[in-house]
């Protein structure tokens, strides 16, 4: 990128010297900005958070949902040199905590309902952060309104390729959130891998179900469709399946990304109602769980097109691999994407054969070099440029890769080591299942053995014939000490707020049964 020396220079302002000022860039349910006007009003941010002493390397915390101040606010902040960080907005109190302590933000941009929500952090932390409101004005902090209206325009501050960029926080699944630094190399960068496969350009509408907070969402919703010149369907709401379904219809966007989850509810829903349109749809993409090959083909069937299964982590900013739409097979993931590196590692840290489970390790242009302030977790998931995933893959012959499970979800039966998803997997093509989860139980003699959590169909109920059928179902496909001795029924299952199975909280018994 000659003569790039922010990142945002790429996304937003060469559009305008390339001639396209005019073309639309963001549409919402309620505005529609140009490539023109928004370039206006990220100015306009950068110079309200200069106005409020931020300065490049300063972190600005954004907790807001999905709206034109999101998007303006992250570019604002990156085109002062400073570092946004955009948290999901129904966090703990003690996540949000966590994170506040942990990255010190000089500016806060946020939703009315989490100003309400700040008055238990620490007065020193308090003290030192600058807040911003969008939406309703309130006397406790500026007005975005206000600030813009009254904000100098703000260039680009020249930052080096290894600066900070981007800080992402991680789900916490496994521990505290860990703040994931992305450089403005890794911006730049980012579109030579996983966007190659969307063959975005000027004409594309992107709407993406994952929200701007999960990297996921952010390339989505912002960097894909900004490097190619094309727009995005901005949606404020929660993605449920019919709001959904209903914007589709009405806004034709033609690219859509969402989740093995929203999938999987979007059939249902079809199968009972048909008066959803779909058809403005060209690709359609899946990241944040692994997609079931009942799912995919149900999907291939219904519609006519290949869902683009994509694994991808905050470490790695988005997906790092997938098959291309047209090579897209069930249960499988595909290749690394292009300039992207792949191998899968045994428990000594060397590759093992083709057809091996092991753990996934990736390295490429994109990817973090490290985590924020926390030097020991860096040296254990970031070495000489490869990032070790956690997942756990099978590389198939032709260099393509099956998903098998989380590192810290095997857990031990009888001596070996056994991965949730493949039962799980099995369990979904059962027509009573929906939705499950296989953890660990022990049982009266205090061994460690499967236990299955699985959330049905409205349509069945729980029953001693039901678990009968289900284990038989299975004990055709799987070996004996796979089967869930144990299985019990629930309406839904918990989830992360990067909307994941919550298996940490299913351990714990915070799960409602049936």
């Amino acid at each position: 990128m000659t003569g790039i020396r922010n990142s945002v220079q790429h996304y937003l302002d060469r559009h305008l010297d390339e001639g396209r000022g005019e073309r639309l860039v963001i549409t919402t349910r309620t505005e529609a900005l140009t490539y023109g006007d928004l370039l206006d009003r990220v100015e306009r941010s950068a110079g309200a958070l200069c106005e409020a002493g931020v300065a490049a390397g300063d972190r600005v915390l954004l907790v807001l949902p999905d709206c034109l101040d999101a998007i303006a606010f992250i570019l604002g902040a990156i085109r002062l040199g400073a570092v946004p960080t955009p948290l999901h907005v129904s966090l703990s109190d003690q996540e949000y905590r966590s994170i506040y302590e942990d990255c010190r933000p000089v500016a806060a941009i946020v939703s009315s309902d989490h100003l309400d929500r700040i008055s238990y952090l620490p007065a020193r932390i308090r003290s030192s952060t600058v807040f911003f409101v969008a939406g309703d004005d309130d006397e406790r902090a500026t007005s975005v309104g206000d600030a813009l209206a009254s904000a100098p325009r703000r260039g680009c501050t020249d930052c080096s390729p290894d600066a900070p960029a981007l800080l992402q926080y991680t789900s916490g699944s496994t521990g505290a959130p860990k703040g994931v630094v992305h450089r403005h190399a890794a911006l730049l960068a980012l579109p030579a891998g996983f966007a190659t496969y969307l063959a975005l350009g000027e004409n594309d509408l992107c709407f993406s179900a994952a929200k701007l907070f999960f990297g996921y969402g952010l390339g989505n919703s912002l960097f894909f469709p900004l490097d190619a010149g094309a727009a995005v369907l901005l949606r404020e709401k929660p993605s449920d399946p019919v709001g959904i379904l209903q914007q589709i219809s009405t806004a034709r966007p033609t690219v859509f990304f969402g989740s093995p989850t929203l999938y999987t509810a979007i059939l249902a829903l079809i199968s009972r109602r048909s008066a959803f349109d779909l058809s403005s749809v060209r690709l359609f993409v899946s990241a944040g769980e692994s997609l079931s090959p009942r799912v995919f083909e149900a999907w291939a069937e219904r519609f006519g097109h290949r869902i683009v299964d994509g694994l991808g982590s905050t470490e790695c900013l988005h997906v790092f691999a997938a098959s291309r739409p047209e090579q897209a097979r069930a249960g499988r993931i595909g290749p690394a994407v292009p300039g992207h590196e792949m191998r899968v590692v045994g428990e000594d840290g060397n590759s093992v054969p083709t057809g091996t489970p092991g753990v996934a390790e990736v390295r490429g242009p994109a990817l973090s070099r490290c985590y924020w302030g926390r030097p020991e977790e860096t040296a254990k998931t970031m070495v000489d440029g490869w990032v070790r995933t956690g997942d756990i893959l099978r590389e198939d012959d032709d260099g393509s890769f099956e998903f098998v499970g989380r590192e810290d979800d095997l857990f031990k039966v009888r001596g070996s080591k056994m991965a949730p998803l493949e039962v799980e997997t099995k369990l979904k093509e059962h027509p009573a299942v929906t939705d499950c989860a296989v953890v660990p139980a022990k049982n009266r003699w205090g061994l460690q053995e499967p236990r299955a959590v699985i959330s049905l169909r409205p349509d069945w109920e729980p029953s001693a014939e039901l678990e009968k059928e289900l284990r038989g179902f299975l004990i055709t496909a799987l070996p004996r000490h796979k089967v869930p001795r144990t299985m019990d029924f629930t309406r839904a299952l918990p989830r992360t707020s990067t909307g994941k199975l919550a298996r940490r909280r299913i351990l714990e018994g915070q799960v409602e049964l049936i």
